[in-house]
């Protein structure tokens, strides 16, 4: 029987996961061929570009890599560690980098309390206080096309004050806290699904109500297993992120 996609995860980082989880476990070792384009095409029943897309995800992650006249093959555990680090040390040195012509602002940094979603997330009782900062991401015509917030613990209003001030901070939040923290940051999870935007919602990207949209939640792991950054996010069309490994 044909592998089964499960909404809500884009297809294509469904596929990515499955992947990434024959490498964890070691059913798929070092050296060992993945699955070509064609293959997850017919295995999945998902088009070309969703196919290409998975296995690109798992190469920038460090998993697997080309080889020529072979295909695609898994990577030794140096080095998806030294890819690890290599996005570490890209996101602390610039954050995100964004598209030529998109911009954005940091609107407001503010103490408040942990909702029953954020309170799960970060680990927290209902109520606790969090440190919010919000940002809202631009196109050069001044469109609002995302909005997010991120949550932070709010013990650390002292420790990392930065995280209080509406400024972007240069090597990215979460890496400014595991600095702050003499932690590492080990791991990230990323979860997107369509919906339709609430008046509220709407209002923030200059939509119709019922607008349909992409709501995302993300986490940032350091190297304990406790979240360092919990984040929240609505987007109306594409938002893209570039950057290079290795730089």
């Amino acid at each position: 029987m044909p592998p089964k996609l499960v909404r809500p995860a884009p297809p294509y980082q469904q596929i990515a996961n499955e992947i990434r989880a024959r490498i964890s476990n070691g059913e798929l070792q070092a050296g060992d061929l993945v699955p070509s384009v064609r293959s997850l095409m017919r295995d999945y029943s998902v088009a070309i570009a969703t196919a290409q897309r998975a296995l690109s995800t798992l190469r920038a992650e460090g998993y697997i890599k080309p080889e020529r006249g072979v295909g695609s093959i898994v990577t030794t555990e140096e080095e998806r560690g030294r890819a690890a680090n290599d996005r570490v040390d890209k996101s602390r040195r610039t954050g995100k980098v964004y598209p030529t012509g998109q911009y954005a602002k940091i609107t407001s940094a503010t103490l408040g309390e942990a909702s029953e979603q954020v309170a799960d997330a970060l680990g927290l009782q209902v109520g606790a206080p969090v440190i919010q900062r919000v940002r809202t991401t631009y196109r050069a015509d001044g469109k609002p096309i995302s909005a997010s917030t991120s949550y932070f613990k709010g013990d650390l209003a002292e420790r990392a004050p930065l995280l209080l001030n509406a400024e972007r901070i240069k090597e990215g939040t979460f890496a400014y806290i595991a600095n702050t923290l003499k932690r590492t940051v080990e791991a990230w999870q990323d979860q997107f699904e369509p919906g339709n935007a609430t008046a509220e919602q709407a209002g923030q990207l200059g939509l119709d109500e019922g607008a349909l949209i992409m709501l995302g939640r993300n986490w940032i792991y350091d190297d304990r297993g406790e979240v360092l950054e919990y984040g929240e996010s609505i987007t109306y069309g594409r938002v893209t992120y570039r950057g290079r490994l290795g730089d």
